[in-house]
């Protein structure tokens, strides 16, 4: 999770209350990084099988990568599995697995949690029953849910199963407070998490494909309504056991009374989470996602990943046994069930499908807090790559590990040359440049703040485009109209429009669209107008002091009236700014453990004190009339005082736009 927005809010505004007294953002459970588009293909056939890589020229490759990368960003431990249609190719532990006491990682026993890579196993699931005939992509979902779970009427289009698994559904996102638990305790069952933290829904089913842990996780109880089995044991059953993958698992250690628990066979051997911290690691407790666990609760080790790599490679076939049938497995490979935009990357059944050179391959990332993985089938290669980290530092060695293998080893997965910009790129480029706000955020709660996301397109002097997001900028270059390659990387950036102007882009990864940003569509617009409110007030109490000893001609006329609410408006508007900096500070004094601790009760307090200036900032609009016409004011104090309260009224109406509202929490 993100905190470097909100160190730099609560430390800027609590700087300005101090010395003027006279887009936080959790990606848990996220896929990896960018993915570039694909067009729709048929399915591949099957190559003869290439000659099998060195080992041991590979195993030094990758020793160098891993170790380069633990050492540039300090990561406490990896695991990694490389492998063939035939085999694996590499199976490696790296670092350590815990600290206290001291563990080393092992490829074949210690348990990495693999975030949403986890989701993979429940697509799969859906699409094994869909083969069946138990499920229906086009079926309204409420068709396969108990009354207690069936989705309401909230004047948008039934949910059908299809937008489960393309992320469709239209629900904004949510995760503090709820999506992660710290103690077993306190983990919610699947069915009673998806009646008490269902999320709104904001936008059509079908329209957009906007990533939604939710999604998932209702997609897993509807599987095991239909097959009337608990859903880990499905899985387990169906998946699992037939794939050999023994130490693989959807249970937690909860405790023996909870059906979903562990029990004995899995104990000692998960890693722990890191945080990086002072030059070392930090161990973290458990990460409990049990009530979400279809969308990503799987443990898992390098060496039973493999296995699920090769049955991938295999088009559905491990060791002679057919997992998944060669027709549902075809879907995968065929065209992708919805895209974003022609040209953007598609979602194939869960999977996402990522185009390298000539190659496509079958893809999914993931992330706890602490945890980044990501899983990467090419079956026209019959080559397959999973590496998890143990440490949040970890991100970048997850997302580019894979693509770095694939296209070291394999020329068809390099990308081709770039030509350079045309002399005049740049002016054509004007057209894209701006602000964009991810739809994949929190729409009608406080949480909006915490988990939007904006990034910045802009233009170098040579004609390339760039993206700044996240704390990094990379290159684009224009391949056709509306359509860009990344300069490094095989990643595509697509913008779509709306009555012929650009309105945003789809992500690289095809899970996300960014529409463009209005001026109040930054969290920064908002800690811009809360600082310069701060100030006014200030400057309003230090005149209403100046003036204490002057007495107004009339003191009981509306004019002097509308002075002093604005007097006690800036008063409100400081006890507010000071409470809501001081809650920010405590978030991110919490760390990464504010997504379990929120809302604090002080946050909770903030944001109520935050309605008394919003109704005064009302109240000294509604007496601006009075104020003008007062004989007791004159010009300059009338156009300060106006320009008072319109800078209190932009703030408040900010405020609304970020949901800084007490009962909006």
């Amino acid at each position: 999770m993100k905190l470097s927005r909100l160190k730099s809010f609560a430390g800027s505004l609590l700087l300005v209350a101090a010395i003027g007294a006279p887009h936080a953002q959790p990606a848990p459970l996220s896929p990896a990084p960018p993915a570039a588009a694909m067009p729709a293909v048929a399915p591949a056939v099957a190559e003869s099988a290439p000659a099998r890589l060195n080992n041991q020229e590979l195993a030094a490759y990758v020793d160098g990568v891993v170790e380069s990368y633990q050492r540039r960003f300090g990561i406490a431990g990896v695991t990694v599995a490389v492998v063939d249609a035939q085999g694996p190719l590499l199976l490696r532990g790296y670092g350590v697995a815990s600290q206290d006491p001291l563990r080393s990682v092992s490829a074949d026993r210690t348990l990495f949690r693999i975030g949403s890579v986890s989701k993979t196993f429940t697509y799969l699931e859906t699409l094994k029953l869909i083969d069946a005939g138990k499920l229906k992509l086009d079926t309204p979902v409420n068709d396969y849910l108990p009354a207690d779970l069936k989705l309401p009427d909230d004047g948008y289009k039934p949910v059908l199963l299809r937008h489960l698994l393309t992320h469709t559904a239209g629900y904004e996102d949510s995760a503090f407070g709820h999506l992660f638990a710290k103690d077993p305790k306190h983990t919610l069952s699947l069915h009673d998490y998806l009646q008490k933290h269902r999320p709104a829904r904001v936008r059509e089913a079908g329209t957009r494909a906007v990533y939604s842990n939710y999604s998932v996780a209702l997609l897993g109880e509807v599987l095991s309504q239909v097959s009337g089995v608990p859903f880990e044991a499905l899985i387990e059953r169906d998946l699992f056991a037939p794939m050999g993958m023994q130490r693989t698992t959807f249970r937690e250690p909860l405790g023996a009374g909870d059906p979903r628990d562990s029990g004995a066979a899995f104990k000692g051997l998960w890693s722990t989470g890191h945080q990086r911290s002072a030059g070392g690691f930090e161990p973290k407790g458990f990460e409990y996602i049990a009530q979400v666990g279809p969308a990503g609760a799987v443990s898992s080790n390098a060496a039973d990943m493999s296995r699920y790599l090769r049955m991938l490679l295999n088009r559905g076939e491990l060791d002679g046994r057919r997992i998944v049938s060669a027709e549902a497995f075809a879907k995968l490979e065929g065209a992708p069930l919805f895209r974003n935009a022609p040209d953007a990357t598609g979602l194939a059944y869960g999977f996402f499908r990522r185009q390298y050179g000539q190659v496509h391959g079958l893809e999914h990332g993931g992330a706890t807090l602490y945890f980044h993985s990501n899983l990467l089938a090419v079956p026209e290669l019959g080559f397959g790559v999973f590496v998890s980290t143990n440490t949040d530092t970890g991100a970048r060695l997850a997302a580019e590990l894979p693509a770095l293998l694939l296209q070291h080893y394999f020329e068809r997965a390099r990308p081709a040359a770039l030509p350079k910009p045309a002399k005049d790129a740049a002016t054509a480029l004007v057209p894209y440049l701006g602000k964009y706000l991810s739809e994949r955020r929190n729409h009608r709660q406080f949480e909006k703040l915490l988990t939007a996301s904006n990034g910045d397109v802009g233009v170098t002097q040579d004609g390339y485009l760039t993206l700044s997001a996240g704390g990094e900028t990379s290159r684009w270059l224009q391949e056709k109209a509306d359509v860009f390659r990344a300069v490094e990387g095989p990643g595509r950036l697509v913008f779509v429009r709306e009555n012929g102007a650009v309105a945003g882009f789809v992500s690289p990864y095809g899970h996300d669209v960014l529409a463009r940003a209005g001026v109040f569509d930054t969290a920064n617009a908002l800690y811009g107008l809360l600082a310069l409110s701060v100030l006014a007030s200030l400057g309003v109490l230090t005149g209403a002091w100046l003036r204490r000893r002057a007495s107004p001609k009339h003191p009981s006329s509306l004019g002097h009236r509308g002075a002093c609410w604005l007097a006690i408006t800036a008063i409100a508007w400081l006890v507010f700014a000071i409470a809501f900096g001081v809650s920010f500070a405590q978030i991110v004094s919490a760390g990464n453990d504010a997504i379990y601790s929120y809302p604090t009760g002080l946050l909770r307090l903030a944001l109520w004190l935050g309605v008394l200036p919003l109704l005064l900032s009302l109240l000294d609009a509604a007496l601006l009339w009075p104020v003008w016409r007062s004989k007791d004011f004159g010009v300059w104090r009338r156009l300060r005082h106006t320009l008072v309260v319109a800078i209190f009224l932009l703030t408040a109406y900010a405020m609304w736009v970020w949901n800084v509202i007490g009962w909006k929490l």
